[in-house]
C-alpha cells in the first residue's frame, strides 16, 4: 500500500490497543497516513476490498471514511491524515496542519491509544509507554496531562469513560490535571459532551466513570443536577446518599440508553424537595421536580426531543410502580398502564433498578404489578381513544369548536381506562356525558359556548 501511495500508513487507536489486550476490538478502524491525502488512501483501500461503499471525504478535517464488508462482518475504516492541532484558549475549534506520524502520536489522548500497527503486523510504540500502560491497565497522557487536555478538553471525559469501559486506572497526575482544567470543558460543544456521557452510560459499570467525574469536579460542570445529589441524606430503605443510590441504580439498570439515563436521573429532584420532619427525611414532590430538571438537562445536552421528553416522563412516573401494593384496585393499575403508555417496559425497568439499589425486601410486588399490567394490556387496545370524535360531540350536543371538546374526550378516555365504559361504546359515552355536563360543557363566554340573547361573541 505504501509503495503504491507514495506515503506511509499505519493502523492506530483503540483497534490496536484492544487487539494486543485480547479484547473484542472496536468495529471501526483508524488508519493514519503521512505524506498522502486521506481520500486517496481510502480510494486505494476501496479498490482492494470486497463490496465497499463509496468513499466519504471530509476535506476540512483531512479525513475520509470507507464502509466495507469483511469475513467478520461490516466494518468502517476512517483514514486520517497525520496532523498537528492545537486549541486557542478561547476557542473550541482547533488549528490544524499536516504533520508526521510521530507528531500525530504525541497529540493523541492517552498512551494506550498511541500504538501503531503496520502492514506486516509490527507494532511501533513511539512514546515508549503505550505497551506497558496497556498491559498494566493504566491511563496516562503522552504529553503532560494539562498540555494534552488543553488541545482537546473532551479528553477528560474520555478518561472517565475508559476507566469504566476498559477497567483502566487513571494515573494520579491525570486526575489532578482533570481537576485543575475542569472549567476548560465549558468550551466543548454540548453535543460532544453528550456523546461522551452516553458512552459512559453504555459501559458495564457507569458508576466507575461517574465517580471519576465527581472526584475531579467535572460532574459539577457537565451534570450539575447530579452533582447536587452528593451528600443528600435519605435514610429508610435507601443505601447511601442520593448520589450513591443513583449510581447503584444506573449500574443495575438494563444497558439500553433510555433506561440508563432515566435511572441516573430518577432522584435528581430530591435536593430541592428535601425536608427533615419528625426525625426522618422526606422528599414530597421530588418526582415532578426531577422531571423538570431532567427536561432542562435534555435540552442542554441536545438529546433528541422525543428522547428528552421520554426521560422526563419516566422520572415523573418512577415512584408509581414503587408505591404499588397488592390491594390496589384494578382502576389504579389501568391508570398506570395508560399513563406510562409505550414507556411502560422502561418504567418497570427503572423501578426494578431503583428497588434493587435499596434495601427493599424483594421484587415480588413489582412482579405482581407486571402480571396485572399484562392483563390490562390484553383487555384494552394499545392506544385508548375517546369513543366520540369531535364531529360526533358537536353534532350530539350542539356546541361549536372549542376547548370543551378536549375536556369531554379526556373524560371519556378516563372512563374507558377505569373500566366504566367499554372501548368504542358510543352510546355509553353519550350517556356518561349527559349525566354530568358540568365538568366538560363549554363555560359562559368560552369559545364553543352558545351565545345568549343580546350577547355578541
Amino acid at each position: 500500500m505504501e509503495a503504491a501511495l507514495g506515503g506511509r500508513a499505519r493502523i492506530g487507536g483503540g483497534h490496536v490497543r484492544d487487539l494486543l489486550r485480547g479484547r473484542d476490538h472496536e468495529s471501526d478502524v483508524d488508519v493514519v497516513v503521512e505524506g498522502v491525502d486521506a481520500e486517496a488512501a481510502a480510494a486505494w483501500l476501496r479498490r482492494h476490498w470486497r463490496r465497499p461503499e463509496p468513499v466519504v471525504a471530509f476535506e476540512r478535517f483531512g479525513t475520509a471514511q470507507l464502509a466495507c464488508r469483511t469475513r467478520a462482518g461490516p466494518m468502517t475504516v476512517e483514514v486520517v491524515r497525520a496532523r498537528s492541532e492545537a486549541y486557542r484558549p478561547e476557542s473550541r475549534k482547533p488549528t490544524v496542519r499536516p504533520g508526521t506520524l510521530a507528531e500525530d502520536v504525541w497529540r493523541r489522548d492517552f498512551t494506550v491509544n498511541t500504538l501503531l500497527l503496520d502492514g506486516h503486523g509490527v507494532v511501533t510504540d513511539v512514546t515508549g509507554r503505550g505497551l506497558a500502560d496497556g498491559f498494566a491497565h493504566r491511563l496516562r497522557t503522552p504529553l503532560a496531562p494539562l498540555a494534552t487536555f488543553a488541545e482537546d478538553p473532551l479528553r477528560m471525559l474520555r478518561a472517565a469513560r475508559f476507566a469504566a469501559q476498559l477497567g483502566f486506572e487513571v494515573d494520579r497526575p491525570v486526575l489532578q490535571a482533570m481537576a485543575a482544567a475542569r472549567d476548560r470543558l465549558r468550551i466543548v460543544s454540548s453535543e460532544r459532551v453528550r456523546d461522551e456521557l452516553l458512552k459512559i452510560l453504555a459501559t458495564p459499570r457507569p458508576s466507575i466513570g461517574l465517580r471519576c467525574l465527581e472526584a475531579t469536579g467535572l460532574l459539577a460542570v457537565v451534570l450539575p443536577e447530579l452533582q447536587a445529589t452528593v451528600g443528600v441524606e435519605q435514610g429508610g430503605h435507601h443505601v447511601g446518599d442520593v448520589f450513591v443510590h443513583s449510581l447503584l441504580a444506573v449500574d443495575l439498570a438494563p444497558p439500553d440508553r433510555l433506561t440508563r439515563i432515566a435511572a441516573l436521573l430518577h432522584d435528581v429532584g430530591k435536593p430541592a424537595t428535601a425536608a427533615h420532619v419528625g426525625g426522618r427525611w422526606t422528599f414530597h414532590g421530588h418526582a415532578q421536580a426531577g422531571a423538570t430538571l431532567a427536561a432542562a438537562l435534555g435540552r442542554r445536552l441536545r438529546l433528541p426531543h422525543q428522547e428528552a421528553d421520554d426521560v422526563a416522563r419516566l422520572v415523573a412516573l418512577h415512584m408509581r410502580p414503587i408505591q404499588y401494593r397488592r390491594d390496589w384496585d384494578d382502576r389504579a393499575v389501568r391508570r398506570l398502564w395508560h399513563d406510562a403508555g409505550p414507556l411502560l417496559p422502561a418504567l418497570l425497568a427503572v423501578a426494578r433498578a431503583d428497588t434493587k439499589a435499596s434495601r427493599f425486601p424483594s421484587l415480588e410486588d413489582l412482579d405482581d404489578l407486571a402480571r396485572r399490567l399484562e392483563t390490562v394490556a390484553a383487555a384494552l387496545p394499545p392506544t385508548v381513544r375517546s369513543p366520540l370524535d369531535g364531529h360526533r360531540l358537536k353534532q350530539r350536543f350542539g356546541f361549536g369548536d372549542g376547548p370543551w371538546i378536549a375536556r369531554a374526550q379526556q373524560r371519556l378516555v378516563d372512563a374507558v381506562v377505569d373500566g366504566r365504559i367499554a372501548p368504542g361504546d358510543a352510546s355509553a359515552a353519550e350517556a356518561l356525558l349527559d349525566a354530568d355536563p358540568a365538568d366538560w360543557a363549554p363555560r359562559r363566554g368560552e369559545r364553543g359556548a352558545p351565545v345568549a340573547d343580546g350577547e355578541t361573541m
